[in-house]
């Protein structure tokens, strides 16, 4: 026959097995939540980057993928940067609903670095949100997204081909 304090270790045993049992489940369940919603959120975009790099790959002879990008102006765009079949820097530009395919050699425009240190040397910016290419005023340009030094939300459009500034949205 069992002591009374055997009988109380094992039941402790048993019950700090199940406290880490549980603890392990709950863990196990915040990191599959916190996946599918990660996973869920970022389907949309996978599936426009998986889209815009056929577009490319069949209009611009797109033979690797570099960057993918997203730009939301008047309209939204997707590009896709890369090399075409000829090892020339060059950035596919695609309307999100229809409309024609712009392809532009990286070479005849400011890079995305340029464009950043435009903006890094003007507004000296807390921070920079996103830097893309896209369309506006059927104009190849660069959108810089940044919280400038007063944490306010601010957007830059600098022309793709000079560099020169060619709208600004300050303090959203």
């Amino acid at each position: 026959m069992q002591s009374r304090r055997e009988v109380q270790r094992a039941q402790s045993r048993g019950s700090s097995r199940r406290i880490i049992r549980n603890l392990l489940l709950i863990i196990l369940l915040v990191f599959l939540l916190a996946w599918s919603i990660y996973a869920f959120g970022n389907h949309p975009r996978r599936a426009a980057d998986r889209q815009a790099l056929q577009i490319a790959r069949k209009y611009a002879n797109l033979k690797n993928q570099s960057a993918f990008y997203i730009c939301n102006r008047e309209k939204t765009y997707y590009t896709v940067a890369g090399k075409n079949q000829s090892n020339q820097n060059i950035l596919v530009i695609i309307p999100q609903k229809g409309g024609s395919v712009r392809v532009v050699k990286q070479a005849n425009g400011i890079t995305k670095n340029q464009a950043l240190s435009r903006v890094w040397s003007r507004e000296k910016p807390k921070k920079i949100l996103k830097v893309a290419p896209g369309i506006f005023n059927n104009k190849t340009v660069w959108e810089v997204t940044y919280l400038n030094r007063h944490g306010k939300l601010c957007y830059d459009l600098l022309n793709f081909k000079s560099g020169h500034l060619v709208q600004q949205i300050n303090n959203l």
